[in-house]
């Protein structure tokens, strides 16, 4: 037995003018009352204990308006809904203030790099090296050319090293599937924690003391591609796992090997998510200075053998201009950290321009 539907034009112009209705959204006037006290009265408090006591702003914040907000969000909630919504207070109170003090910590870093590596940015600045001037060496002298060049040298060879070999990995464990793979993904795993200064330990000890290698760019590189291998290999392998399984079964299936088919399926299909690993593993250790210290040292000229001698970088730049008792060295310090971390946006930002593209379908 069929039913008929009849179209009526006026029940549809009806229903066309309803709305979809939200009671779970609705606010009442004492329940807005309610919140609109909880929010007012601790900040009132704060506010006449920030003009009228001596107590210091962050402990003030911490200690008297957190605990504050949290007994009058507790308090509101059990006013309005009942003593079960009391915890949803509490994590709602939480989750707001933990994102507002990295917020606070985040401005605060950023403005003070900002302002302060403003002061030293100039042409000379940009392109000139420390060949001929000491940290008591007017701010007009001198620059940070060279560790520019020899971060772009230490960071270019560690991506030489830890991207094919961090592709390769990702493509052993993903596609060839060995009896190595739970082995070979605990390691991946563990070395993505070891300590940057570890692995310029490992590189001192077993080339540089053996007389393998100097204290050079290959050698800070090989340091630095220790660290950015866990990161290409574990970023590699969720992408790859993003490409569709029926590319691979289409491509064996028309009589492809499997070589052919990682080579020439696989990875064009993954290739923006596979740059957006390379650049997350060379973000990963642009910055960091530990195995600069013990693998690479300083030069204050500029190095472009990468083989030859010891070199400077933007991390090791940084750290030996910070602890110096002159107030321009102290500026050019803060002008390193300014370029460092307009490199390291940049990078995120390719990063994030890479990975909304998805991989090839």
């Amino acid at each position: 037995m069929s039913t008929t539907i009849v179209h009526d034009d006026s029940r549809a112009e009806v229903l066309s003018q309803q709305r979809p209705q939200t009671p779970w959204g609705r606010r009442t006037a004492s329940f807005r009352t309610v919140v609109i006290l909880a929010v007012l009265i601790p900040a009132a408090i704060v506010v006449g204990m920030w003009w009228y006591s001596d107590i210091a702003k962050p402990v003030l914040m911490i200690a008297v308006y957190l605990p504050l907000q949290l007994l009058a969000s507790i308090l509101a909630a059990i006013a309005v809904r009942g003593t079960k919504s009391a915890l949803d207070a509490v994590i709602i109170v939480l989750a707001i203030g933990a994102t507002i003090f990295s917020l606070v910590v985040l401005v605060s870093v950023l403005w003070s790099i900002i302002t302060k590596g403003l002061e030293a940015m100039s042409a000379a600045f940009l392109f000139q090296n420390n060949e001929y001037i000491s940290p008591s060496t007017p701010l007009g002298y001198g620059g940070l050319g060279h560790a520019v060049v020899g971060t772009v040298l230490i960071v270019g060879i560690s991506a030489l090293i830890a991207v094919p070999l961090g592709v390769m990995t990702a493509i052993y464990i993903t596609e060839v599937r060995g009896r190595a793979v739970p082995y070979v993904r605990f390691f991946v795993q563990a070395m993505s924690g070891v300590p940057s200064v570890v692995a310029g330990l490992f590189i001192l000890t077993v080339l540089i003391l053996s007389g393998a290698l100097n204290q050079s760019a290959f050698a800070a590189g090989l340091a630095y591609a220790i660290l950015m291998l866990p990161t290409v290999a574990r970023t590699a392998e969720e992408v790859l796992r993003l490409v569709p399984e029926e590319l691979r079964t289409g491509a064996l299936a028309l009589g492809s090997t499997r070589a052919k088919t990682v080579l020439r399926v696989v990875l064009p299909a993954a290739k923006t998510g596979i740059i957006t690993a390379a650049i997350l593993g060379v973000a990963r250790v642009v910055g960091e200075t530990a195995p600069l210290l013990l693998t690479a040292l300083k030069n204050d000229k500029t190095v472009l053998n990468p083989f030859g001698e010891p070199i400077s970088a933007l991390p090791t730049y940084i750290f030996d201009n910070v602890a110096q008792p002159y107030p321009d060295a102290v500026i050019r310090a803060w002008g390193a950290a300014l370029t460092l971390m307009v490199i390291v946006a940049i990078l995120f930002t390719l990063t994030r321009v890479f990975s909304t593209r998805g991989p090839r379908r």
